[in-house]
């Protein structure tokens, strides 16, 4: 994983040149907060700032950010949010930081896992053990995605999101629509949509990562079907006993997301529509569906607050009727062991990791925590996914826990669906090659 520096500083100037990080709160990239401790002079005050990715900005972290810098005597700190933009170029960033001490003091991530395998070293985090209090926290939760040989790297300061379909109820409503529960009843849903003059599935692939989703809920049943345990399926990930090709019904998964592109059940423009667009779109009727996660529900709801309890979501549609929800891991934050203040960056951890700062990022984005004592409102598409996940069945996500990263399944899936490769079995080779690639630079010898 590790560059030659000579590499090394031409790969950073040429991200630096393509990235700006910037203050959420500041519209001329000033980095200033959001917002301020009510015009008091507070310079003897330490400001702590945090580094995320821009979609993880949301209600929760605004309503925090400003209960905190409201009460910033109070609280003996005040928070500055810097954010990057995601996706696979965010992410290289962030691996640079890791790998230059270039961190502030602290950091939002995917968690250890992730961490481990874009900075090469846990070393890069501080070890949280002793330090931060988790007694109102999920333990297994704890124990699989921010503990690591023994170390408590990360805390996750955000919600859990299960992926699924989120629709209009309305549209469904006025179409005399039900439920669809496999793949053959989705797509005569879709028919029926298409037909009213409507779009079916609203597809958002100017943002490419949003392509993942559909093909990623494959995957949960191919875990299922190698015995369920996913510790065991992450192990064989990793160790090179079970590669991307041998998981058939990802593979088929990627071959129906194209099926809804032929059979012109999605938006013609699905190339250069946005994320913003299919919200957008969704909300108002224009489309019938979308295939995220209740995070976008999330954002949707400060958006369209008088319109968003009329999205729900339903488990993507799958030909046998196993439908699974996927849930995926709560983003997490950690100190870098760069942080110009290690105590300052540690006493706001402690705080926004509180069951008090928890509360009051719930009670601005509902939504499933790993604190237990938080109680919110479910939304409507939340409430759903969660009954689809708690009575039929659900797997955690994969995707960011892998030791050796795959590529950039997105630009595989695109190059799939304008004809660079003409097979799904195309994007799973590629996904194994890279996959080799990274474990040989780390001489595994799993993989000679």
């Amino acid at each position: 994983m590790k560059k030659k520096m000579k590499k090394f500083g031409a790969l950073l100037l040429a991200i630096i040149t393509v990235f700006s990080i910037t203050g959420c709160g500041g519209s001329s990239g000033d980095g200033k907060s959001a917002s301020d401790s009510g015009g008091k002079d507070s310079s003897d005050i330490p400001t702590a700032t945090i580094l995320m990715y821009t979609d993880w900005y949301k209600e929760g972290w605004k309503a925090l950010e400003e209960h905190i810098n409201a009460n910033a005597e109070e609280v003996g700190f005040k928070l500055e949010i810097q954010t990057v933009a995601g996706g696979d170029q965010g992410d290289q960033l962030i691996k640079v930081k890791f790998a230059s001490d270039d961190l502030p003091d602290l950091v939002k991530t995917y968690g250890p896992k992730w961490i481990d395998a874009a900075a090469s070293s846990l070393d890069k985090v501080v070890d949280l053990t002793d330090i931060i209090d988790t007694s109102d926290y999920d333990q297994d939760l704890l124990d699989t995605f921010c503990i690591m040989d023994g170390k408590l790297l990360a805390m996750p300061v955000d919600t859990s999101s299960l992926t699924g379909v989120l629709y209009n109820k309305e549209v469904f409503e006025n179409l005399n629509l039900e439920i669809p529960t496999d793949w053959a009843s989705f797509l005569t849903v879709c028919e029926a949509i298409k037909q009213a003059g409507i779009t079916p599935v609203y597809c958002t692939y100017k943002d490419t990562w949003t392509s993942q989703l559909f093909p990623l809920n494959g995957m949960s049943m191919d875990i299922a079907e190698k015995g369920g345990d996913f510790a065991a399926f992450l192990e064989g990930l990793d160790t090179n006993q079970i590669q991307y090709e041998d998981c058939t019904n990802f593979i088929e998964a990627i071959g129906r997301s194209k099926e809804l592109i032929e059979s012109g059940y999605i938006n013609e423009t699905y190339l250069s529509d946005s994320y913003d667009n299919g919200q957008e779109a969704l909300i108002n009727g224009d489309a019938a569906m979308i295939i995220n996660a209740t995070w976008t529900a999330e954002t949707m709801a400060g958006k369209f607050p008088d319109q968003i309890d009329n999205i729900g979501g339903f488990a993507l549609p799958t030909p046998n009727g196993e439908n699974y929800i996927c849930k995926t891991i709560p983003f997490a934050v950690s100190v870098p062991t760069c942080a110009p203040d290690q105590e300052l960056s540690i006493k706001v951890l402690q705080y926004v990791s509180s069951t008090e700062a928890q509360q009051i990022y719930a009670s601005a984005q509902p939504g499933i925590y790993a604190n237990t004592k938080v109680e919110c409102d479910l939304l409507v598409a939340q409430q759903e996914l969660k009954a689809a996940a708690e009575t039929g069945n659900s797997m955690t996500d994969f995707e960011e826990l892998v030791a050796y990263k795959y590529g950039s399944l997105a630009e595989y899936l695109l190059n799939y669906y304008t004809g660079t490769y003409s097979s799904p079995e195309d994007v799973v080779k590629a996904m194994d090659e890279e996959v080799a690639k990274n474990a040989a630079a780390k001489e595994d010898s799993n993989w000679n």
